[in-house]
């Protein structure tokens, strides 16, 4: 009869990237590596690297930032990319890099890359208070003598 052989198996794909770990991710990333280079070189599938990243608040927390860092990279690779093309054939694709690369970091870093500017609106403001009536008798003496000047001084102005 024959023998059988025991093979032992390989590591999971949740132990490699434990064994890679989030401080080499990070440093991947801002070295800069797209995530399936870095899923390449630990030896898992791109998505594998992406669930295990979100699989963890501490670790998404902390590739997300790695990528904010790299948006400014991103940028200065831009303003190089133009600058350094010595003909007008390597301008015109520096131009399509340098788009490329500033749409990347304003989707990385869109409060500092965006195009957009956050401002408050009406759902961030408090509401806003009127009233049709004035309790005179509620104000103290110095308000109701500074309403009487400045009602006074509006009255001469306009005379």
């Amino acid at each position: 009869m024959g023998r059988k052989t025991e093979q032992k198996a390989g590591p999971t794909v949740s132990e490699k990237l434990d064994a890679f770990g989030i401080d080499a991710v990070c440093a991947a990333i801002l070295h800069p590596k797209a995530m399936h280079a870095i899923a390449e070189e630990i030896g898992v599938s791109q998505g594998s690297l992406v669930a295990w990243i979100g699989a963890d608040p501490e670790r998404s927390a902390r590739a997300r930032e790695a990528r904010v860092q790299t948006a400014q990279m991103w940028d200065e690779k831009a303003t190089l990319t133009i600058e350094t093309a010595s003909d007008q054939f390597e301008l015109s694709r520096a131009r399509e890099l340098a788009q490329h690369y500033r749409w990347r970091a304003s989707k990385i870093a869109p409060r500092d890359y965006g195009d957009k500017v956050a401002i408050g609106g009406a759902a961030d403001l408090p509401p806003v208070q009127t009233a049709s009536t004035l309790d005179v008798a509620s104000l103290p003496t110095e308000v109701l003598i500074a309403i009487m000047k400045a009602k006074d001084a509006a009255e001469k102005g306009s005379a």
